[in-house]
């Protein structure tokens, strides 16, 4: 499922973030232990494509931006989310704890402080 993949299409891709679009990726291949070759083999590019943008030398059409966080089992928007914008990756959460009942305690909590900002904040 490419969620978001599409709202991509004809948009600028400049980075506006502490960290580029290459230490991005690397960060969460690294997390989820996998090979610059493994990664392009999940993305199905090749392992100098994976180098390349991690390195800051390519940039990756929107469709490679697609493959690669479908591999890295996250959502597009985590690959760009500024210093002031939090994507939480919630594909993972979700697959990982069922129900609330299943969360640590600490992220319980953390959770619990987001979604009470949330409400101070007005956004819900």
């Amino acid at each position: 499922m490419r969620i978001g993949c599409n709202s991509l299409e004809g948009s600028s891709l400049k980075q506006h973030t502490d960290y580029n679009l290459g230490e991005r990726v690397r960060f969460f291949r690294e997390t989820r232990n996998l090979t610059q070759q493994a990664l392009a083999r999940l993305a199905r590019v090749s392992q100098a494509t994976v180098a390349q943008i991690e390195s800051g030398k390519k940039d990756p059409s929107v469709a490679t931006l697609c493959r690669l966080a479908e591999a890295l089992d996250t959502h597009v928007a985590t690959l760009f989310a500024t210093s002031d914008v939090h994507v939480f990756d919630v594909k993972r959460l979700r697959r990982k704890y069922n129900s609330a009942d299943k969360l640590t305690p600490q992220l319980y909590a953390a959770l619990g402080k987001i979604v009470q900002y949330a409400r101070d904040i007005k956004f819900f």
